[in-house]
């Protein structure tokens, strides 16, 4: 069996990968933009899932979430508020212990996050 390396964009507006850009508090103005100019490819690629994602037949409707206008913040996001949402996605069993994570990876948020999206990353592909 021949195992190939598998090759990881990460946008360098927001340092994840451009699947996970749009769960940032900076998507629209500077991810949308890097991505455009650097990897017009996949920022297409990106937007027709999203589209399919607000489709009416696709399940969703404004009031669940498909409407990603509707939950973008006004000012960057902190720290904490980043770990909520992606928790809330991804691991709402790990809520309640957010307080303690943000204690422990003080002054290291940008490891705790590439270490999620790893974990995640893992556990979807």
């Amino acid at each position: 069996m021949v195992v190939s390396p598998i090759t990881t964009l990460y946008c360098e507006a927001c340092g994840m990968p451009p699947e996970y850009c749009e769960y940032g508090p900076d998507y629209e103005s500077h991810c949308v933009p890097w991505l455009k100019l650097n990897a017009p490819e996949e920022y297409t690629r990106l937007e027709k899932l999203r589209i399919v994602k607000k489709s009416p037949g696709s399940g969703q409707t404004e009031g669940d979430g498909a409407d990603s206008t509707a939950s973008k913040p006004i000012e960057p996001w902190t720290t904490e508020k980043r770990l909520h949402e992606f928790y809330s996605k991804y691991a709402p069993d790990k809520i309640d212990g957010i307080s303690a994570i943000l204690e422990k990876y003080a002054g290291k948020e940008d490891k705790l996050f590439a270490a999620l999206v790893k974990k995640i990353w893992e556990r979807t592909h």
